[in-house]
């Protein structure tokens, strides 16, 4: 029994029909192993069912279901263009579609709860089209995630539950076909749907190739390899050939838009490498992570997050920020699902740039508001700089408002506001 491939592809990759084909033409390459194959929601449907539990989460029914409306005709769309006769592949759609409106009616559960109820169907049907579209060339099998993946109860950023996790998926992955799995999903302890953070359908990636123990990911993207920086962003990137899975792990949780943070630690501990490639053209070498000690080839990395949030605290009697206040503001963050992207603290304040989540930042900033004296400052960004050197910084934040600064030896962050 050969060990199989476990190939991801996200949104990007199979974002109109033919980026469908070209992910077939891909896995027929490999047809002669075992595989299984993460996908995730098609194009920037993601964002789509955000909007469709933003519009639930306020109440307006009927905005929520015009857009499921889109939704629908998005993949319709897709499916009439891939497909002689759809009749099969439409009934399967369209339960999911009855399924996204029936949690319109879940009034009495929580926002974590909606989104992961709502959000997740995206993946479901992206790899059913995905499924049925490329086992009419070679033999597949559609596989519930949610049957596979197990997690704790936390919506939104669900923990998996490694011991379960790993004998779903050994005992119900079939060997000699290739095996669609949704990226970025799960179940709780009593079955509700759950989903991993945003971007989680590389970690998805990592889970499965660790419970196979399979020889290497490869996770398959619209750029020639992993970039020292965005392109979109960045002057003069380069491609980096080879990470070891410690700096990996470091740029991502930076934040490198490339790597979820989560993904390398599972494949670290097995010694399973990463294969960043390009969908675009897969005979490019791409970059490999793990099975070096040092980057090829060792240059600054550039990280920029937007749509930041600097909140800057004091206590409302004056006193020192001691530890309790601290534990306070970190468990209120870990209630919430914040993200610290970065914190600094003096003896009378404490600082955090977060992401500035139209959902969940209101309601943290009511409950901090109750303990602490507040100083906000929206609309700021965080630059990040690995391996800096003095001529990088100069570059990065000329004419740039700085308004923190935090320095180790190895990285250097400015969190900044723009002229």
């Amino acid at each position: 029994m050969s060990t199989p491939l476990v190939f991801k592809f996200g949104g990007a990759s199979v974002k109109d029909a033919q980026s469908v084909r070209n992910v077939a033409r891909i896995i027929g390459q490999f047809s002669q192993r075992p595989m299984v194959v993460v996908v995730s929601a098609m194009g920037k449907m993601t964002n789509a069912f955000e909007e469709v539990v933003a519009a639930w989460s306020n109440g307006n029914l009927s905005e929520a279901n015009a857009k499921i409306d889109a939704i629908a005709a998005f993949h319709q769309d897709i499916i009439n263009e891939l497909f002689e006769d759809p009749t099969e592949i439409n009934e399967h759609v369209a339960a999911l579609i009855a399924s996204i409106r029936e949690g319109l009616d879940k009034q009495d559960i929580s926002y974590g709860e909606g989104y992961d109820y709502i959000v997740h169907h995206g993946e479901l049907i992206s790899t059913r089209i995905i499924a049925a579209y490329v086992g009419q060339e070679v033999p597949t099998v559609w596989q519930d995630t949610r049957e596979l993946v197990k997690t704790d109860g936390q919506f939104r950023r669900a923990t998996v539950q490694w011991e379960q996790t790993g004998r779903a998926i050994r005992s119900n992955i079939v060997q000699d076909k290739v095996n669609f799995v949704q990226g970025f999903i799960g179940s709780s302890p009593d079955g509700r749907p759950t989903t991993l953070g945003r971007e989680g359908s590389d970690y998805t990636g990592a889970v499965f190739a660790f419970c196979l123990g399979a020889d290497s990911l490869t996770i398959w993207k619209d750029v020639p390899g992993m970039l020292n920086g965005d392109p979109k962003t960045f002057a003069n990137t380069q491609k980096i050939d080879a990470l070891p899975f410690n700096e990996a792990i470091e740029l991502a949780f930076y934040g490198a838009s490339i790597i979820h943070p989560k993904t390398i630690q599972p494949l670290k501990k097995k010694g399973i490498p990463l294969h960043i490639k390009s969908f675009v053209d897969p005979t490019l070498p791409g970059t490999t992570i793990g099975g070096v000690d040092r980057p090829e080839p060792e240059v600054a990395n550039f990280i920029l997050k937007k749509n930041q949030i600097l909140i800057q605290l004091s206590t409302k009697d004056l006193a020192f920020i001691a530890e309790h206040h601290l534990s306070a503001v970190y468990r209120l963050f870990a209630e919430q699902g914040v993200v610290v992207n970065l914190m600094r603290n003096t003896a009378t304040r404490a600082m955090f740039c977060i992401n500035n989540d139209a959902i969940i930042v209101p309601k943290v900033l009511a409950e901090l508001t109750g303990q602490f004296d507040l100083e906000l400052t929206s609309s700021v960004e965080l630059l990040t700089i690995r391996h800096t050197n003095e001529e990088d910084e100069t570059r990065e934040t000329e004419g740039l408002d700085i308004l923190l600064e935090q320095r180790t030896p190895d990285t250097v962050q400015f969190v900044f506001k723009r002229f």
